[in-house]
């Protein structure tokens, strides 16, 4: 009697399922990277068109600031002149100021309670980014230091819907409370 040898290595049959189940790994894992890398190039575009928004942005700003600071000198007052005199000769100057950057309100001078003078004013391009920008001038202007700095009180650049504590509705307020 011949004695059956038995075999116990793998079949043909389990060596296909295993290079079908390995082609079906390397298939996903390549799918998945693409996704990946493609989500990756779209982010990097998103943010490297937002860098180049801001930075042109805050060129106009930058642009601004120095067409203000010539019209602020120019509208300088002798030194025998009163505040009065000043602010009025500053407001005249103010209003004929105009720049294609500038936004709609224009250029606004106030007094803040400490007395400060400040000057408010916004660039705003055409895909929708704006600078809202507060400058002190007390100290250069008014105080006439020649070698004092135009104080940023604000530089805030706002995205395309974006609004500022001052533009937004009050959280909490007496029409906005639920009743019940």
């Amino acid at each position: 009697m011949k004695k059956k040898k038995r075999s116990f290595g793998i079949s043909i049959g389990s060596s296909s399922i295993l290079v079908v189940f390995v082609v079906l790994c390397l298939t996903t894992f390549a799918t998945l990277s693409l996704v990946s890398a493609n989500a990756d190039y779209r982010l990097s575009r998103k943010t490297a068109d937002a860098a180049a928004a801001y930075y042109a942005l805050d060129a106009a700003g930058e642009e601004l600031l120095s067409d203000l600071a010539a019209v602020l000198e120019k509208a300088r007052p002798e030194l025998e002149a009163d505040e009065a005199a000043y602010r009025q000769r500053l407001e005249t100057a103010l209003q004929s100021f105009v720049s294609p950057q500038l936004w709609e309100a224009g250029v606004a001078l106030s007094v803040s309670p400490q007395g400060r003078w400040v000057l408010s004013c916004g660039v705003c391009q055409d895909d929708g980014w704006r600078l809202r920008i507060e400058l002190d001038i007390t100290d250069r202007y008014l105080g006439r230091q020649d070698g004092a700095a135009l104080k940023r009180l604000r530089w805030q650049a706002l995205a395309p819907g974006e609004q500022t504590e001052d533009e937004a509705p009050p959280l909490l307020g007496p029409g906005n409370l639920p009743i019940g």
